[in-house]
């Protein structure tokens, strides 16, 4: 049998990205801060509404590219006012079914406000989705984490890569009998599912394993979005993004400071 230390794996891993890491933290829970005590400036809501939008554009086709298109429509419409996006809907590059999606969003940030908005989505996003006001599974969790709520996992190829390689999706699937929903689900029960192997994992092995923020530390069991982070630092392809492309389509498991905690490395 394989002895693996995934919690010393973890506590490397996180330390290999702590710069980074605390960076991205400090942003986030800045922006957490906000949103729960209603803090947000003008300049404030004008940002997050472009980050749904740039959310709902790199949908189905990745984040490369994205930055340029949304420059380009921020000159042609002339800021991120809900005025502004709602005249040009037609301008900013989306399938009708997206627009749709935003038209329901932009209607319900009038009628309530931003903050209400997100808050909602974190606290109660099925219910969000049923109502059509989400932007969909990983578009909510991505918005969400990014913005402070750690709660929230985003799965994306990387994510699996990561669980697949590091033996972690067998340290699940022997305690538990969804094998079958990674083959023969649905995308939202695939989906669901590896978000509860990523919480799983987390809370039995990342239980006493605190990042420290400038308000206090967060436990990393509570917060599973924030290994989500170094996860997609660690085995994302695009350098330009802050990835190191280490645990990519071709693994560098020479230069993987993970690597005595991953299966796919002791296997040879």
């Amino acid at each position: 049998m394989i002895a693996i230390d995934y919690k010393k794996g973890i506590k490397i891993l996180l330390d290999e990205y702590k710069e980074a890491l605390n960076e991205e933290i400090r942003n986030g829970l800045m922006w957490r801060h906000k949103i729960e005590n209603r803090r947000l400036s003008y300049e404030d809501q004008q940002e997050l509404l472009k980050d749904i939008i740039a959310q709902l554009l790199v949908q189905g086709r990745g984040a490369k590219g994205v930055g340029t298109q949304i420059n380009n429509i921020e000159e042609k419409i002339g800021g991120w006012s809900i005025e502004n996006v709602e005249k040009n809907l037609d301008s900013l590059g989306m399938s009708d079914r997206k627009v749709e999606k935003l038209t329901k969003i932009l209607q319900y940030l009038k009628d309530n406000s931003i903050s209400d908005w997100i808050i909602k989505l974190h606290e109660d996003n099925d219910q969000m989705r049923d109502m059509e006001l989400s932007m969909g599974l990983k578009s909510d969790d991505d918005f969400l984490k990014d913005h402070g709520f750690y709660e929230h996992v985003p799965v994306d190829r990387h994510t699996q890569r990561f669980l697949f390689r590091t033996g972690i999706i067998q340290w699940y699937l022997k305690r538990n009998d969804d094998v079958l929903t990674l083959f023969a689900g649905t995308y939202e029960e695939k989906y669901k599912l590896f978000q509860k192997i990523m919480v799983a994992f987390c809370k039995k092995f990342c239980d006493d394993i605190y990042v420290q923020t400038p308000s206090g530390e967060l436990r990393l069991a509570e917060n599973p979005g924030i290994l989500d982070i170094v996860i997609w630092r660690h085995c994302g392809e695009d350098e330009e993004l802050g990835c190191r492309n280490i645990c990519g389509n071709r693994p560098k498991c020479n230069e993987c400071v993970f690597k005595e905690a991953c299966l796919w490395y002791k296997l040879g």
